[in-house]
């Protein structure tokens, strides 16, 4: 983060690309918001207007008597509710850093009207229902504190009471979470927007941008719009801006920036100092070499997305009117916000506004919202009738089988004695222990129970008990299953399913489980079959959608195009020049049965007349004419038009021809009488004052009212799927989904009248998240989790219950916190049932629970394990007294803090663990409070010790939002082989829910002013002391910890079991040289008999140095003997002869012995894959080419069917994109890594294995096949192409194919180079055969190319030299490149012309590709040069062969030698008649 008093800004800082920085002084400037300019539509009645025809399509046509005007409806049934008018100041921006907490955040004084002062903006409404979502331009603006209501107490400033107030709380405090980063960043855009107006856009320039607050965003300027599109979510905006210089190239897509999903904003300033904002959800960004044909250079990339509030319209109204306007007059620029997921919260919000503005009904709103501070009774659940039977949780435990217990009414109020009997009969009945029977039947007997679970104490385990119990007696209403993330869900689905409970429905599409897919609605809905009601309503509500698609698609062609357009012009010559409009539109009519939607009719009837007509088109001769004709209507010969059609034939054309071949002069005016009569000047000037009456406004806001009511439509539409999703639903067992999706569903969920709820991690849900789950119908509702663990993320410190100034407001305090542990003064706690039995720590790191938290905690008796290998104690504290390290605050990640010489600790401590071998991936985990420190480990543990790092998404994506992490891609594939240890890095707020066999914390902060930071919190402090199962390491600064309470009482425990120590009291040196990494010689190994040696003894009790070689550490480095031998040799005990094949160390041999086995069950794999791979591009081929005649047939060029040649268009050049998907995640995921971790390996076992260094092919090979796709695909864009401009000679094609010639030249040239790249590879590898085979593609990219280009000689030197190199390739290597001659062949062909296409998949490429898919495990050798093959099916080496040196003549037979001289003689003579 920058410093608030960076310097000020200059306009050669901005000229220069520099950061710029608001100055300190607060100068006012008079920019203020754009006003929303009025709409220029028609207003009509509702009753007026034909309401099909509002809705989306009339079929009645001309025919309908009501209006089919694109109009403002008054007095329209679903229009939303208008909000009142705010008139408030006009906030100006200034210049000076935005700081609004100089006397607090927040003001108290009343929203609205109530305030002393009047409003803060046109957003400070009174009633939550009227205020926008998305903030406003003059909410940005605004000085003053935003009015935020307490938590707890009413007073004289609450306009509300009861459920009304909860709500109206909730809303404000969550709105101004998530948006307040999101208003500082756009305050420092504007500002940035408002100093660099005039100048011109930087030539290169920092994308990453901080505010004086320490907000993070990106900002891209010099933003202009390409064009606008009307999709299924409505209109969607390309908007192309200047690339910074890092981002160029590809370099974007893999950057974190842009990502679909996202929330960005449009800022602009126009000449008049007016700012607008329009927020937009992205949906996908193009690099600049896709930008590259539109905008003809490397400079600038795009990014696509759709309006992030779809009813906002006045939002989108005013972005284009500025981006539609003179690019010198107004500028643009994005502000992207990388942490705002807007699905996130948007529909937590509308719910919230939703419940506010309907008066709806709440569960147990008298217990959640009630001000009393009377102690509250909780009712029995509504279904408790006779009580509950257990005997579906009756199993068999050491007691033996007992009778099926049972709970029954009145449980809560029975004597005590009574209860401990039913929970004493449970416990001998069932698995559950003491602590989760009585939690059983408590639940079971309250309508709102809360159950706290200390960590390991089997919350899940309780609520699949509670589920099972519950459908069992209520069979015919599913149990709605909740949690807050997709993870925890996903885990709790799991083991319900494998408890029997299968019928099962998984709402929401986040989940990264394979398993989950049978169970989403997509595939519940696939046989589910409709009733014919739903049938029709599903029909209806298509048509209306799609109409309105086609008729925002219509107004979006009409903002795009650089001329008038019919569709613009139509209605104003209808009204104005009625002539010129009937001249027109009954110039070229077809019968009205043929269109049965109004909106297409108007578009074939006058369109192609208009469009003729406006670039002279009839002037021309006769024939060009009627060719224009079929062109419109898609149409190749005149024959193709029925009877039925009207058509102007040849003999009413010729007269007007005759006479515009002739032109009168219409120099004294121009007439709209008689157009068709207007010469080209006429037209022209007729045409700029139509445009010139429009205005931009008339097109405009038609396209925002089409918008308006197909946002509509889509809700209609919506409505009827979620009545079919509902009746589905209503068969399930269990409907599960987040509670964002709950706030989505809620309208649909609600007519289940569902009854039972279980939400888990309640402790980590707000409030405003668990309010979306109670439904009113709602009588049982079971909260299972721990507020003593983490509890809900906030972004603003400022709410949170953890700051001073957040106590009164408590954003982050759950539902389940408030109700069990409330902090109003006079507030009753609910009841909670409490889980006492953990089975995840050992009791010595148990202890530190029962010292702070949870006195009650018991152990269970698994938890007694064996020590931590090589460790002494299984719990320490590593204290030390150096110093953190200072943040820099201009740095990336300014605020977050880091303890290099806490690394250097944690990194020898790793290393020294991994030494003992006894650790698998993922035993050992490490915890860090702060990104940096998390950054700073994985860049010295990668370094310095030999594991791999695992880092979490959420913790990558942080690091990558900081610019921490360099590689911030996917997690590698888990292969079959671990030649690394993995160790897992985390965060502790990343780690909640998770466990290790070691956990290693770093504590971090360590300073002289005593601040602790994160880790001051109880919260934080339990989650990462509870992580640990055996083993439990804390490196940190003790004196500065022990200032906090809980912090103090496990310092104690440490002391007191002499588990604390400086660094170097334990050590034979001072601490500094322990980065030598030298194992202590008294290293201690545990077997699993529970007999200890040190590593040293054992290993040479096993002769280990006889097996492999070994460094003087300790570590095995290779072996000395076959894998035979060595796994001959036994293991055991040396003092009672028990099995050591538990121990990792010694189990490496084993994992020596099975690894050349599991290499070549990798490698028959790999084959089977690039087989399958190359089998599906052949069979895609197939299909394309037999399609071809069909598409032919079925295209359209005119505008009138635009739409659907597009769509027909993207099919087939998409059609290979499933597979080359598959090959690319295939080989990225899979085949990088494991060909990494097989070199290793292989390198471990040594010359046992094999002599050579392996040289791999597969991750070429995989290449190759993308190439292969990608090849495909351009081929057929290229078909495409020509097809369409040899079929239709007419300017109409551009609205189909548009740019995809410019787009398949820069994709042939950008393959180009990566097959090039390929070629480099395989010379490095010796992989002829991929060579070869990779020049031959190179020669077909580029003979597209100059099929595309006219420029033909650009590739001509190029292709002669590659197909030079791959004729020499050839010749050298006859049996493996040798083998794609006539590949090479048929290529040459290709290029020259003799051909209209390359086979490349010649039978002889096949075999190749058919043999890998058919690899024999047995069989396995390496050639010489290191790739491996299998004797079953290759006779040598299929990549690289024999050598041949073409310029040594081949050797001649010897038949001399051969001969037998004197049978030779005999033969002649017999033959001659002589002796």
């Amino acid at each position: 983060m920058p410093p608030s008093g960076q310097s000020s800004v200059s306009a050669k800082e901005v000229a220069n690309g520099q950061i710029v920085e608001p100055t300190q002084e607060a100068t006012v400037t008079d920019i203020v918001e754009r006003p929303v300019q009025s709409s220029s539509l028609p207003t009509l009645s509702w009753y007026d207007l034909c309401w099909d025809f509002y809705n989306g399509t009339c079929r009645l046509g001309e025919q309908c008597r009501r209006s089919h005007t694109i109009c403002q409806v008054k007095g329209a049934p679903k229009l939303s509710v208008t909000a009142p008018t705010l008139s408030p100041k006009p906030n100006h921006l200034l210049l000076s850093p935005r700081v609004l907490d100089a006397e607090g955040p927040f003001d108290d004084d009343g929203p609205a009207d109530s305030s002393w002062l009047g409003p803060r903006h046109n957003n400070d409404y009174s009633e939550i229902r009227h205020i926008r979502i998305l903030p406003t331009t003059d909410e940005i603006l605004a000085q003053r504190r935003p009015f935020m209501p307490s938590k707890d107490s009413v007073g004289s400033t609450d306009h509300q009471s009861g459920m009304a107030r909860m709500l109206d709380v909730q809303f404000r405090h969550l709105r101004y979470d998530v948006f307040e980063s999101v208003i500082d960043a756009c305050y420092h855009a504007s500002q940035q927007l408002a100093v660099s107006l005039g100048q011109p856009t930087p030539h290169d320039y920092e994308a990453r941008q901080y505010t004086a607050r320490g907000t993070q965003y990106s900002l891209f300027r010099d933003v202009v719009l390409e064009d606008l599109r009307f999709e299924r979510e409505g209109i969607h905006l390309r908007l192309s801006f200047a690339c910074p210089a890092r981002l160029r190239q590809r370099h974007l897509l893999s950057s974190g920036h842009l990502e679909s999903g996202m929330l960005m904003a449009v800022i602009g300033l126009d000449a008049n100092k007016t700012l607008s904002t329009t927020f937009c959800k992205i949906e996908m960004c193009q690099s600049t070499l896709a930008m590259k044909p539109i905008t003809g250079n490397h400079f600038r990339a795009a990014v696509v997305a759709s309006l992030a509030d779809p009813a906002d319209t006045d939002a989108v109204r005013q972005a284009l009117q500025g981006l539609k306007g003179s690019r010198e007059k107004n500028k643009f620029v994005i502000a992207e916000f990388p942490s705002v997921l807007i699905a996130g919260y948007y529909w937590i919000l509308k719910h919230l506004q939703h419940l506010s503005s309907n008066n709806a009904e709440v569960a147990f709103s008298d217990l959640i919202a009630s001000s009393s501070k009377h102690s509250q009774q909780i009712a029995e659940p509504g279904y408790c009738g006779r009580g509950f039977d257990l005997s579906i949780l009756q199993g068999t435990n050491e007691k033996g089988n007992c009778p099926a217990p049972k709970v029954g009414p009145g449980f809560l109020k029975s004597a005590a004695s009574e209860r401990d009997n039913v929970v004493e009969a449970i416990c001998s009945a069932t698995t559950l222990d003491l602590g989760q029977a009585t939690a059983l039947c408590e639940n079971l007997s309250r309508g709102l129970a809360f159950t706290q679970g200390p960590p390991g104490t089997g919350k899940t385990y309780l609520g699949v008990s509670l589920a099972k119990v519950i459908l069992k007696h209520v069979p015919n209403k599913p149990i709605l299953v909740a949690c807050m993330t997709n993870h925890a869900l996903d885990n709790f689905l799991s083991d319900l399913i494998k408890e029997g409970i299968t019928k099962v429905a998984r709402l929401g599409s986040r989940s990264k489980e394979d398993w989950i897919g049978k169970h989403t609605m997509a595939s519940l809905t696939k046989n589910f079959k409709l009733t014919y009601g739903e049938n029709l309503r599903l029909g209806k509500s298509y048509r209306a959608t799609e109409s309105l698609l086609k008729e925002g698609a219509v107004w979006c062609e009409a903002l795009n195009s650089q001329t008038l357009t019919w569709n613009a012009v139509r209605e104003h010559l209808e009204k104005n020049y009625w002539n010129a409009f009937n001249a027109f539109s009954k110039c070229l009519s077809r019968r009205e049965e043929q269109i049965e939607d109004i909106r297409q009719k108007r578009s074939a009837a006058g369109g192609f007349a208009f469009q003729h007509w406006s670039t002279g088109g009839d002037i021309k001769d006769i024939k060009a004419f009627e060719h224009e004709i079929r062109t419109w209507f898609g149409k190749t010969k005149l024959d193709d038009f029925s009877e039925s059609e009207d058509l102007p034939q040849e003999s009413s054309l010729r007269p007007t021809v005759h006479r515009l071949a002739n032109p009168l002069d219409y120099s004294s005016g121009v007439s709209s009488d008689d157009v068709w009569s207007l010469p080209m000047a006429g037209r022209v000037a007729l045409l700029a004052k139509w445009e010139s009456e429009l205005g931009l406004s008339h097109t405009l806001d038609r396209l925002v009212e089409v918008q308006q009511r197909y946002h509509v439509a889509r809700e209609t539409k919506s409505d009827v799927h979620n009545e079919v999703n509902a009746r589905l639903l209503a068969g399930q067992e269990v409907i599960g989904m987040t509670t964002t999706a709950c706030a989505k569903h809620w309208s649909m969920l609600k007519t289940l009248d569902l009854q039972t709820l279980i939400c888990e991690e309640a402790g980590e849900i707000m409030e405003a998240q668990t309010v979306t789950t109670l439904f009113p119908s709602i009588t049982h509702a079971i909260f299972i989790g721990d507020p003593l663990q983490l509890r809900p993320q906030v972004d603003q410190p400022c709410l949170s219950l953890e700051t001073a100034e957040g106590s009164k407001y408590r954003l982050d305090e759950s539902l389940f916190e408030r109700m069990a542990m409330p902090r109003a003064p006079g507030a009753q706690s609910l009841p909670v049932s409490k889980l006492n039995l953990q089975r995840r720590m050992h009791p010595d790191v148990a202890d530190l629970m029962r010292a702070t938290l949870y006195p009650f905690l018991q152990d269970h008796p698994s938890t007694s394990r064996l020590p931590v290998p090589g460790m002494a104690h299984r719990t320490f504290w590593l204290d030390h007294q150096e110093p953190e390290d200072t943040p820099d605050p201009l740095a990336v990640g300014g605020r977050s803090y880091s303890n290099n010489f806490e690394c250097a600790m944690i990194s020898e401590l790793v290393r020294y663990l991994l030494k003992t071998n006894d650790f698998d991936s993922g035993d050992i985990s490490i915890l860090v409070p702060y990104s940096r420190q998390l950054a700073s480990l994985k860049e010295r543990l990668t370094r310095t010790v030999s594991c791999s790092i695992a880092l979490s998404d959420k913790d990558k994506e942080d690091l990558a939002d900081m610019g921490l992490l360099d590689d911030a891609g996917p997690q590698p594939f888990r292969t079959d082989i671990e030649v690394l240890t993995m160790v897992r890095l985390a965060t502790i707020d990343g780690f909640q829910g998770e466990e290790a066999k070691v956990i290693i914390l770093s504590t971090v902060r360590s300073n002289l002013q005593d601040r602790v930071g994160f880790l001051q919190t109880t919260n934080r402090i339990n989650v990462a002391c509870s992580r640990a199962r055996n083993g439990f390491y804390i490196v940190g600064n003790s004196t500065l910890l022990r200032t906090v309470e809980m912090w103090g009482s496990i310092i104690a425990d440490f002391q007191s079991k002499g588990r604390i120590g400086l660094c170097g009291e334990r050590c034979a040196t001072v601490c500094l040289q322990c980065e030598t990494g030298q194992v202590p010689e008294k290293a201690k190994i545990f077997l699993p008999c529970g007999h200890s040696f040190n590593v040293a003894e054992l290993d040479s009790k096993f002769a280990l140095d006889r097996i492999f070689e070994m460094s003087s550490s300790g570590e095995i480095s290779d072996t000395k003997c076959s894998m035979a031998e060595a796994c001959k040799k036994a293991r055991q005990c040396p003092q009672c002869g028990a099995s050591c094949g538990g121990i990792q160390r010694y189990r490496h041999l084993r994992q020596f012995q099975i690894a050349p086995v599991t290499i070549e069950r990798l490698y028959k794999m790999f084959g089977r894959k690039m087989d399958m791979g190359a089998s599906k591009i052949r069979k895609d081929i197939e299909d394309l080419d037999s399609g071809f005649k069909w598409f032919c047939k079925t295209i359209d060029m005119g505008p009138v069917a635009s739409r659907q040649s597009a769509a027909l268009i993207k099919g087939r050049m998409t059609y290979l994109m499933s597979t080359e998907t598959a090959i690319t995640r295939f080989r990225d995921q899979v085949v990088r890594k494991a060909e990494e971790d097989i070199k290793q390996t292989i390198g471990r076992l040594g010359n046992s294995y094999t002599s050579t260094t392996p040289s791999l092919s597969f991750n070429c090979r995989f290449n190759m096949l993308y190439l292969h796709c990608r090849l495909v695909q351009l081929r057929e864009a290229t078909r495409i192409i020509q097809f369409v401009e040899k079929a239709y000679d007419s300017k109409h094609m551009d609205a189909v194919i548009g740019t995809l010639r410019p787009r398949t030249i820069a994709e042939a040239k950008e393959s180009i180079q990566e097959a090039g790249v390929l070629v480099a590879q395989s010379q490095a590898k010796m992989l002829k055969r991929v060579e070869a085979e990779a020049l031959i593609i190179q020669v077909a990219f580029a003979t597209l190319i100059e099929t595309l280009d006219t420029a033909r000689s650009s590739q001509s030197k190029d292709v002669q030299e590659w197909l030079q190199q791959a004729n020499t390739v050839m010749a050298e290597y006859p049996d493996t490149a040798g083998l794609l001659k006539s590949s090479l062949e048929s290529v040459k062909k290709y290029w020259h012309g003799e051909k209209t296409t390359a086979e490349l998949w010649t039978p002889e490429a096949r075999v190749f590709w058919e043999k890998w898919g058919r690899f024999h495990t047995g069989s396995l050798v390496y050639c010489e040069h290191g790739h491996p093959y299998t004797t079953a099916l290759f006779r040598g080496c299929p990549e690289c062969g024999r050598f041949v040196d073409p310029t040594v003549p081949a050797p001649q037979p010897d038949y001399e030698s051969r001969l037998n001289r004197d049978k030779f003689l005999a033969v002649l003579q017999r033959m001659t008649g002589t002796h």
